[in-house]
C-alpha cells in the first residue's frame, strides 16, 4: 500500500512537471537588439538638445535607426552605435548644426581634403565611395553625374548612416574590430601604411594646411607631419575630447573598452608591399599608456576610471 501511494505522488509530481512551463531561450539577436536600445538611451539622455545641438541629437538617431535596420537583417555584426557616434563627431561635428550642409556635400577647400575630394554628411564619405563601392546596394548608379549623387544623398541621411555603417564594418572584416589599421582606413590607410601621413606627434591635426589655400601645393613634408587620425578617434583630440572609449564608458561597455586597448597593444605592423598592405611579425608599438589619455578634462571621473584600465592592460602578461 505504501508503495501505491509513493508510486501515485511521483505520478502527480511528473505530471505538475510536464505541466510546467520551461523558461524561454531568448535568442541572440534580441538581446543584441535590446542592447543598442539601451546604448542609444544611454548617449541620448547623457548629450540632450544642448551638448551637440539638435542637429547632434539627429545624427546620433539616424545613425541608431540605421544600425537597428542592419542587425534586424543580421548584418553590421562588428558595429557598434559608439562607431558611428565617435566617427560622425571626428568627421563632421561642425555641421551639425548647420542644417543647409548637414547631409549635403562639403568641398575640399572647406574640410581641407589633402585630396581635393568632394565629401558627403557628417561622415564625410566621398563621392568615389558612394558611386563605385557603397550606393549601388541602395540604388546608386556609377553613371549618374555628381550633382546627382549629391542630391540623392542629401534626400537620404538614413542611406548615408548604412553606407558608413558597412564601411566600418569593412574595416573591422579586414583589420580587426576597432584596431589601429580599422579605424585609419575611415580616413586614408594607404597613405599612413607608407608612411606619407600621420607621422607627426599624435595630436596634430590630421590634415595638412597649405600655405596657399591649396591643396595641390602641399609638400610631403607638410602631409607627413600630420597627427595619427586612428588615436584621436579612439581618445579625442582638442577639438573634439570626447573619442570612442568615452562613448564606450558612457553607455557602460567597459568589457568593449579593454577589449579594443588588448587590440591596440597586440598589433602587429602592417607594411606596404608590392602595391598592397601586408602584415608582419614586428610589432606596431600601439599600446595606449596613462599619459595618452590627455583630453576630457571636462569629465575627470572617465580619465581617471580609463587610466586605471589602461595600466591595467599594459601589465597583464603575455599568454
Amino acid at each position: 500500500m505504501k508503495e501505491n501511494i509513493v508510486l501515485i505522488f511521483l505520478l502527480i509530481l511528473v505530471l505538475i512537471m510536464s505541466c510546467t512551463p520551461s523558461p524561454r531561450v531568448i535568442p541572440e539577436r534580441e538581446i543584441e537588439m535590446a542592447r543598442l536600445d539601451a546604448k542609444y538611451q544611454k548617449i541620448k539622455d547623457f548629450i540632450g538638445e544642448k551638448m551637440y545641438g539638435r542637429g547632434g541629437l539627429e545624427v546620433l538617431t539616424v545613425a541608431y535607426k540605421a544600425l537597428q535596420e542592419k542587425k534586424k537583417n543580421n548584418e553590421a555584426g562588428l558595429v557598434g552605435l559608439e562607431d558611428l557616434w565617435a566617427h560622425a563627431l571626428q568627421e563632421g561635428a561642425v555641421l551639425f548644426n548647420k542644417p543647409d550642409k548637414l547631409w549635403g556635400k562639403t568641398t575640399a577647400q572647406e574640410t581641407s581634403d589633402m585630396l581635393g575630394q568632394t565629401t558627403i554628411g557628417p561622415w564625410q564619405i566621398t563621392i568615389w565611395n558612394v558611386k563605385d563601392i557603397y550606393g549601388p546596394p541602395y540604388g546608386v548608379k556609377k553613371e549618374w553625374s555628381n550633382a546627382k549623387v549629391y542630391a540623392w544623398c542629401r534626400e537620404r541621411p538614413l542611406v548615408q548612416a548604412k553606407m558608413i555603417t558597412d564601411y566600418i564594418q569593412k574595416s573591422y572584416e579586414d583589420y580587426g574590430k576597432r584596431s589601429p589599421y580599422a579605424i585609419q582606413r575611415y580616413f586614408w590607410l594607404e597613405a599612413y601604411v607608407k608612411g606619407e601621413i600621420g607621422q607627426g606627434e599624435w595630436t596634430k591635426s590630421p590634415v595638412a594646411k597649405s600655405p596657399t589655400g591649396r591643396w595641390q601645393d602641399l609638400t610631403p613634408e607638410m602631409k607627413r607631419d600630420t597627427g595619427f587620425y586612428a588615436k584621436q578617434v579612439l581618445l579625442g583630440n582638442k577639438h573634439n575630447p570626447h573619442g570612442l572609449l568615452f562613448w564606450l564608458w558612457v553607455t557602460g561597455d567597459i568589457d568593449a573598452i579593454k577589449e579594443t586597448l588588448r587590440t591596440w597593444k597586440h598589433q602587429k605592423k602592417l607594411i606596404w608591399q608590392d602595391g598592397k598592405i601586408v602584415p608582419t611579425d614586428e610589432p606596431g608599438n600601439f599600446a595606449i599608456k596613462p599619459e595618452d589619455v590627455i583630453f576630457c578634462d571636462c569629465h575627470p571621473e572617465f580619465k581617471k576610471a580609463l587610466k586605471k584600465i589602461v595600466k591595467q592592460i599594459l601589465e597583464e602578461k603575455e599568454e
